[in-house]
């Protein structure tokens, strides 16, 4: 697929995604925060065809793509939608992990809400590790995190720090730069 096609796709995905925000009348909380994190499971696949891992990260050898979840909420179970898509020639793996030591062996980390507390500690044990850190907390970008998902009037956008991706030797594409509110920190 060429660059020019996937930010097509990507584009597309970001329309179709903000769409099913809105709920009929009379939906419950619960309805929107699952149809939350389906949208965010929609964007963390597309963001890994964006995002180059160098070869020590990801061997052209490996047949898998490790996206960990560090959650304690329904973010995981969206997620879990996720496994065993194909993307880029390699298998999405989903591993939920509780414990901050696991998260070194993920290419994809996602972070909750509800583990904004253990931010500053993930972090530490990151240090040096190609991993694509997302997270959806107000100040994820300035604790060091690649990707923040945030709602801007009930639709589900992401702000990027691209020199913390480079930090980490994650390569990312001009394409998904363009879609997102660059934040430098």
């Amino acid at each position: 697929m060429t660059a020019r096609l996937l930010a097509r796709v990507l584009k597309v995905a970001l329309v179709a995604a903000n769409m099913l925000t809105g709920l009929p009348p009379g939906a419950h909380a619960q309805s929107s925060l699952l149809r939350e994190y389906e949208i965010k499971a929609a964007f963390l696949y597309n963001f890994v065809k964006f995002v180059d891992w160098p070869s020590e990260a990801l061997p052209e050898t490996s047949d898998t793509i490790t996206l960990c979840v560090l959650s304690d909420d329904p973010s995981a179970e969206a997620l879990e939608s996720l496994r065993g898509k194909m993307v880029k020639g390699r298998r999405l793996s989903i591993r939920r992990i509780e414990g901050v030591k696991d998260v070194e062996s993920c290419h994809v980390l996602f972070i909750s809400l509800s583990e904004e507390k253990r931010v500053p500690q993930v972090m530490q044990n990151l240090h040096g590790s190609s991993v694509l850190t997302v997270g959806e907390m107000e100040r994820f970008i300035q604790s060091g995190g690649i990707i923040n998902f945030v709602i801007e009037k009930n639709k589900v956008r992401f702000e990027i720090n691209p020199t913390s991706a480079e930090r980490v030797r994650l390569r990312l594409s001009s394409q998904l730069l363009s879609l997102a509110k660059v934040v430098r920190q």
